[in-house]
């Protein structure tokens, strides 16, 4: 009697504890900085209710991630009389708290850092509602350790904005939690369900949204910004959003914050102030950023305070500073940003600073609970171009030079060097003032990593040019984060400098047509033309005549076995005229040919050969009702833009069908097993004024005949039975197991006709075909596999010509064992209930029951799993009426195998032998 009593009391004692526990956590969050290799601050911020002095926590259980947890003492707030900080009390009920502590993991892996209480604050409309209080309040984040030679070190992002924000009904709502990384990480934002363990999400949750839904009442969450939108809120009350902020370095993903925040929602006859700034801007570092910001209320007679949090404002050199009025203050309130930006500052990510206007509404009961709106302002702050580059042209190579020093050669941590791009000059590309980098520009980048000094000046020479072409150049800096173990990451690239052109001289001929006349396997025929040198530039005097062109061809597209076809000469350079050859006997068909064409001078001095170029050749890829053509050349001029002709069975030529930039084509809605014949049109330039331009070049005909060579998507399927409908006693060998897919024709393919059914009893095992529906709109089956319902299946549809699908998803079922056992039975050999045996068993492979008596003697055991027990001992003694207890481990028959069922049962077994 007495130990049941203390258990009674023990029980009042928890549940008091646990309800004066029940209004205590709002929001928080646990961010991390590393210290050392392998070690690490870590920080849980929580923002509790002020009033829930018993639930008040001044220390905090938290767990590493590598199997170690520790009781960390909060340590900010006046010290209490337990000589612990009692963290710092905030208006509105509201409390802030932090626990700081440091820990040496064993080595670099991924850890989840985590903090679990027990309650949070009682009656939030979208937790549980109104039982929120007995929902736990988890954080967690993710530490990722790594190599520091090659990734690296790392820290959380800082959260600029406080997790606890006001709104009211029917007006709109935005937070953001600003966060801003100090190492230029890029982030993005994830809107979540709040947790309340590890891995498990809270039951019952609801979206603020949810609570009272509409068409307007919709909440939304700014991937890249973080800002949180509620359109307008419906319903007055306390509500609990969660968000994910994930964390990217170089691609990949390198800490992961939960941030789980609190939203009051008021209704009152007030509405929230409004700011007036612009939203992006973009500067030059070097230069100062200045705007102005407004707040103004449109409720009159209330006061306004303006403030602000950002990446600009915690920078360790140059920060930003904001110039305007503190407190509350009478609308309009103004205020300037001001930002003296340094090299220092330059990084990939936009800088965010968030403005946030408060109202000092007063409540009838004389609170003051501010309304507010936030305003997010994003900063891009780049690299200065490097200045007044100059491309000067000489024999075979061009020399670019631009200014030294560049502006931001300091800090050097972070000044990687020069990167040097190049185009031709027929392209065209205008940058605007904030654009970096020129990746898709039309640009090829040629060199990087340059810091060469020449005369004053930084110097590139590029060998890798053509006599006669026009070549421009823009220079790039590169910058990058370097970590002590000088790993680079983060790369950023400055605007593109000013362009740099140059016209190299043309003192070899060009050649301008390397085109397709006539396609044969041996009689096709090539035109090939080219132009002489440039008059300006060939020094005759130096270079006398006669003039020999010696013209080369090479199978494939480069000239790496040359043959020379055609020698035309001339005594004057004025004689040497444009030349064109017809080449025939070639084998059009089957490839490409490539030429050069030789330039001699003085009739036997070699003054060069000319730059390679390939005849167009096209390919065709026929399937379902379409020809897919690509095709491929190697010219030195550019190529911008490609006709392709397709043959008129009715009026007998090629006709122009479109035109692309892309060097393939899709011909589709043709008819199967029908000859289509094609050939495709280059049109290029070398933006060269006295070339001939455009310049057309034909490639050979080629031909394909579409065919459904592609099978149909293949179908989804389901598969269920009515396993949990029996009673308990295995059927025989009628189980079924019922299949249904989806079909193809209606979502992919217009000819399906049958479907393959494959079945295996584990998912790992060989599938065998069980049976083929013929019937294309009947998309369902019946299998019966035998003793079991256990086993795994997939479907294929195959078409009208035999076509078939890659395999459906594996649709898997599994037992349902049942296995109950009876608490009495009457070993009285009246032929009713003789022998003890379960109640109900189905899918049992066996089992091992052991039966003792009172005093804890085994009298029986057996692994049938019928039992079959007749109520004797082992000794084969009838046992005397009364109550025995047993234990029973029971082994199921499961799709993965023969497994024991997680619990062993027990209970009591009633003999009664009286008749």
């Amino acid at each position: 009697m007495k130990r049941l009593l203390y258990f009674v009391c023990f029980l009042c004692c928890v549940g008091s504890t646990l309800e004066v526990q029940a209004t205590h956590n709002r929001a928080g969050e646990i961010t991390y900085e590393q210290i050392g290799d392998l070690s690490f601050r870590v920080t849980i911020t929580t923002y509790t209710k002020t009033s829930s002095v018993p639930a008040d926590r001044d220390s905090l259980e938290l767990c590493w991630g590598d199997g170690i947890c520790e009781w960390v003492l909060r340590n900010n707030g006046p010290a209490g009389v337990n000589g612990v900080p009692q963290g710092q009390p905030l208006p509105n009920n509201i409390k802030f708290n932090q626990y700081i502590a440091e820990h040496t993991y064993p080595g670099r892996f991924t850890y989840i850092i985590s903090m679990t209480d027990p309650n949070r604050n009682g009656d939030i409309l979208n937790v549980n509602f109104p039982n929120s209080d007995q929902v736990p309040f988890h954080l967690s984040t993710k530490l990722v350790i790594l190599n520091p030679q090659f990734q690296g070190t790392n820290s959380t992002p800082m959260l600029l904005q406080p997790p606890i924000d006001n709104g009211n009904v029917g007006q709109p709502f935005i937070h953001n939690p600003n966060a801003f990384d100090p190492e230029g990480d890029s982030l993005a934002y994830e809107l979540i369900v709040p947790l309340k363990d590890t891995n498990t999400v809270v039951d019952l949750y609801m979206y603020p949204n949810e609570i009272e839904p509409g068409p307007d009442n919709q909440i939304s969450l700014d991937p890249f910004t973080g800002e949180f939108l509620w359109d307008s809120p419906q319903r007055a009350g306390e509500y609990n959003v969660a968000f994910l902020i994930n964390e990217y370095r170089n691609g990949q993903l390198i800490s992961c914050i939960i941030r789980d925040m609190q939203i009051t929602i008021l209704e009152e006859d007030n509405r929230p102030p409004e700011i007036e700034v612009e939203e992006e801007y973009c500067v030059v570092a070097g230069d100062t950023l200045q705007f102005e910001v407004m707040a103004t209320d449109p409720d009159s007679g209330q006061l306004v305070q303006l403030t602000y949090t950002g990446g600009p404002f915690v920078q360790p050199i140059s920060p930003a500073q904001f110039f305007g009025p503190t407190g509350y203050n009478v609308p309009p309130v103004t205020g300037t940003f001001f930002w003296a930006t340094t090299c220092d500052h330059i990084r990939d990510q936009y800088y965010q600073v968030v403005f946030k206007a408060e109202d000092n509404y007063n409540f009838p009961a004389g609170d003051s609970i501010n309304l507010s709106t936030q305003k997010t302002v994003r900063i891009k702050v780049v690299a200065p171009p490097p200045e007044n580059p100059v491309a000067t042209g000489s024999s075979g190579q061009v020399e670019l030079c631009w200014d030294a020093p560049y502006a931001c050669e300091m800090p050097e941590e972070r000044f990687r060097g020069f990167s040097v791009w190049r185009r031709d000059c027929n392209d065209t590309f205008e940058p605007d003032s904030c654009t970096t980098g020129l990746a898709g520009s039309g640009y090829i980048e040629i060199a990087d990593s340059l810091m060469t000094l020449s005369g004053g000046s930084y110097c590139y020479i590029d060998t890798e040019v053509e006599r006669g072409r026009c070549y421009c150049y823009r220079i790039l800096a590169d910058f990058s984060e370097i970590n002590d173990a000088g790993f680079a990451f983060n790369f950023v690239e400055s605007i593109a400098s000013e362009e740099a052109c140059v016209q190299l001289s043309r003192d070899l001929p060009l050649i301008t047509n390397v085109s397709v006349l006539s396609t044969d396997i041996a009689a096709g025929t090539m035109e090939v033309r080219w132009s002489k040198p440039n008059a300006d530039d060939l020094d005759t005097l130096q270079n006398p005549g006669p003039y020999i062109y010696k013209l080369y061809r090479s199978d494939g597209f480069s000239v790496t076995n040359p043959t020379l076809v055609y020698t035309a000469s001339a005594p004057t350079f004025w004689q040497a005229v444009d030349t064109v050859f017809t080449d025939t006997g070639l084998n059009t068909l089957q490839g490409p040919y490539s030429y050069e064409v030789a330039f001699l001078v003085n009739g036997a001095d070699s003054l060069g050969v000319t730059e390679e170029a390939s005849s167009i050749y096209l390919s065709i890829a026929s399937s379902d009702m379409m020809n897919t053509l690509t095709w491929e050349e190697f010219v030195p001029w550019s190529n911008d833009e490609y006709t392709v002709f397709r043959f008129n069975n009715t009026t007998m030529v090629f006709d122009s069908i479109d035109t692309t930039i892309q060097q393939e084509y899709v011909d589709d809605g043709l008819l199967n097993g029908v000859e289509y014949c094609y050939y495709v049109r280059s049109r290029g330039t070398y933006g060269i004024p006295e070339i001939l331009d455009p310049l057309f070049n034909n490639s050979q005909e080629a031909c394909g005949i579409p065919l459904d060579s592609i099978p149909p998507c293949p179908p989804v399927l389901t598969v269920t039975n009515d396993c949990e409908s029996l009673d308990g006693n295995c059927p025989g060998e009628n189980f079924e197991n019922f299949l249904q897919w989806t079909n193809p024709n209606n979502l992919c393919a217009d000819d399906v006709e049958l479907y393959n059914v494959y079945y295996s009893p584990t998912p790992d095992g060989d599938f065998t075909i069980i049976e083929t529906n013929t019937n294309a709109e009947d998309t369902t089956a019946t299998h019966q596999p035998g003793l079991s319902v256990a086993g795994c299946y997939l479907v294929t549809a195959v078409d009208s010509v035999g076509n078939e699908s890659i395999p459906s998803n594996i649709a898997c079922v599994d037992n349902c064992p049942v296995y109950e056992l009876p608490n009495v039975f009457t070993p009285n050999d009246d032929g009713a209930n003789d022998l003890y045996v379960p109640m109900r068993s189905c899918f049992i492979e066996s089992i091992d029951i052991k039966i003792y008596n009172r005093w804890g003697q085994l009298v029986f055991e057996t692994s049938d799993p019928a039992i079959n027990w007749n109520g004797t001992n082992l000794s084969g003694n009838d046992l005397a009426e009364g109550v025995y207890y047993y234990v029973c481990e029971v082994f199921e028959q499961r799709i993965d195998g023969v497994l024991p069922r997680p619990e062993a049962l027990n209970g009591y077994i009633h003999i009664i032998r009286g008749k």
